[in-house]
C-alpha cells in the first residue's frame, strides 16, 4: 500500500464531500443548527402549555359541591373560581369547567375529584385541588390532636430521610449518559450515510468510477482512501453532535423541571478524559460505520438507490443505540462485544465516572475487530466486477 495515494484519494474525496450541499447539510447544519432550534422550541412550547393550562384553568374555574365551610374555605385558596353544576363529570368532560369537587356525605364523608387526564388543564387543576384538600385534612388532624390534649409529633413518629449518595458529577452523567450516546450514535450512521453514496453510487451516476479504477491505484488503496474519508465526515458530525447536544441541553429553559434536573443539566461531565475515552470508542465505531455503508452502497446503481439501501441500516442501529443508553443495563464483557450497543452503553458508563477499563477495553477491542472485518469485506467488493458494474 502506497501512502501518498491514499493520501491524494482522502485529499480528493473530502474536497468532494465540502463541495456537496447534501453531506454539508447532514454533517454540519443538522447537528449545529436543528438540534439547537428543536430544542429551544421545545423547551418553549413546553412553558407555553404550562403557563396556558394555568390560565386557562383560573380562567374556567371548578365546580364545587360541598357543604363543608373549612372545605370550601381551602378550595377557594387554590385561587379558581367556584361554580355551581348540575353534572360534574359531564362538566369537566364538555370543558365548561377545569375540574369539579365533589362532597358525598357519610362518616366520615368522601371527597371525589372529576378531573379529564387527557386534558393538561384539567389534571393541573385537580393536582392542585388534591394538595389543598391533603393540607386541610393535616391542619383538622392537629387541631383534633390539640384538643385533645395529644401532642402533635404523633403524626410523625419518626423521620424519613432519602440521602441520595450519588455525587453532582455522577448525577450529571446519568442524565446525559441517558441521551448522548444514543443521538450521537443515530447521527454518525445519518452524517455518513449522504458522503458514502456519493463516493459510491454517485460516482457511478457521474462515469467517475472508471478514471478511478483506471489509475495507478489499487482497489485497495482506493477502498482506504474513500473509508477514511467518510469516517472523518463520520466522526466530525460525531463531535460536532456531541458539541450541539451539550450546547442546546444547558441553554435550553426547562420551564416547570425540579430545580435538581436543572443542576444536573448544568453540569456537565466532559472534563478532557472524559472527551478523549469518548473519542476513543467512537473512532473504530466510525470506522466499522463507513466501511459497512460503503460495503452496502457499492450494490446501488444510482444515489437514490444508495438512499433506499442505507436507511433501513440507520433504522438498525436505532434499537441498540436507544437500548445502550438506558438505566437498569449492567454492562459486562459479553456485552461488550455486541456492536453499537457496547458503545452507546460504555458512552453512558464514562459519563456516570464508573467505567471499567476492562469493559473500556473489551469494547475498544471488539469494535476495532469488527471495523477491520467490515473494512476487508468492503475491499472484497470492491474487487468485484459483478458488484461495481451491475446491471
Amino acid at each position: 500500500m502506497r501512502f501518498p495515494i491514499v493520501q491524494a484519494i482522502y485529499k480528493k474525496e473530502m474536497l468532494d464531500l465540502l463541495r456537496d450541499r447534501r453531506t454539508l447539510i447532514s454533517m454540519m447544519i443538522v447537528p449545529l443548527v436543528v438540534f439547537p432550534v428543536l430544542f429551544r422550541v421545545a423547551t418553549a412550547l413546553t412553558s407555553r402549555i404550562e403557563e396556558q393550562s394555568e390560565t386557562e384553568a383560573r380562567t374556567l374555574g371548578i365546580a364545587a359541591r360541598v357543604t363543608t365551610p373549612s372545605l370550601r374555605a381551602a378550595l377557594e385558596k387554590t385561587g379558581y373560581p367556584l361554580f355551581e353544576r348540575e353534572d360534574l363529570p359531564a362538566s369537566v368532560e364538555k370543558k365548561s369547567v377545569a375540574a369539579a369537587v365533589e362532597e358525598i356525605p357519610g362518616n366520615p364523608p368522601r371527597i371525589r375529584i372529576y378531573v379529564d387526564n387527557s386534558n393538561p388543564t384539567s389534571s393541573a387543576a385537580g393536582d392542585k385541588i388534591r394538595t389543598a384538600i391533603d393540607e386541610l385534612r393535616v391542619e383538622r388532624i392537629r387541631q383534633s390532636l390539640q384538643n385533645s390534649g395529644v401532642p402533635e409529633n404523633v403524626l410523625t413518629p419518626f423521620t424519613v430521610t432519602r440521602t441520595n449518595v450519588a455525587g453532582a458529577r455522577k448525577m450529571a452523567g446519568s442524565a446525559w449518559g441517558n441521551i448522548l450516546g444514543y443521538v450521537v450514535l443515530l447521527l454518525m450512521f445519518t452524517g455518513g450515510m449522504y458522503p458514502i453514496i456519493d463516493m459510491t453510487a454517485g460516482e457511478k451516476e457521474r462515469k467517475t468510477l472508471e478514471a478511478f479504477l483506471a489509475s495507478p491505484a489499487t482497489r485497495r488503496e482506493i477502498v482506504i482512501g474513500k473509508t477514511f474519508a467518510a469516517m472523518t465526515a463520520i466522526f466530525l458530525t460525531a463531535m460536532l453532535t456531541l458539541g450541539s447536544m451539550v450546547y442546546s441541553l444547558k441553554n435550553a429553559r426547562l420551564g416547570g423541571k425540579s430545580q435538581e434536573f436543572k443542576q444536573m443539566m448544568d453540569t456537565i461531565p466532559l472534563d478532557a478524559g472524559t472527551i478523549a475515552m469518548i473519542a476513543a470508542l467512537l473512532i473504530p465505531v466510525a470506522i466499522f460505520a463507513a466501511a459497512l455503508m460503503f460495503t452496502i452502497a457499492l450494490f446501488a446503481r444510482s444515489f437514490k438507490e444508495g438512499q433506499s439501501y442505507l436507511t433501513p441500516l440507520v433504522f438498525v442501529v436505532i434499537i441498540p443505540a436507544l437500548m445502550g443508553g438506558l438505566p437498569g443495563f449492567e454492562l459486562t464483557p459479553a456485552l461488550c462485544l455486541i456492536p453499537i450497543f457496547n458503545a452507546s452503553m460504555m458512552i453512558h458508563s464514562v459519563l456516570v465516572g464508573d467505567a471499567s477499563m476492562v469493559n473500556f477495553g473489551v469494547t475498544l477491542a471488539a469494535n476495532l475487530v469488527y471495523a477491520g472485518i467490515a473494512a476487508l469485506i468492503a475491499t472484497r467488493m470492491f474487487e468485484k466486477e459483478s458488484v461495481l458494474f451491475r446491471t
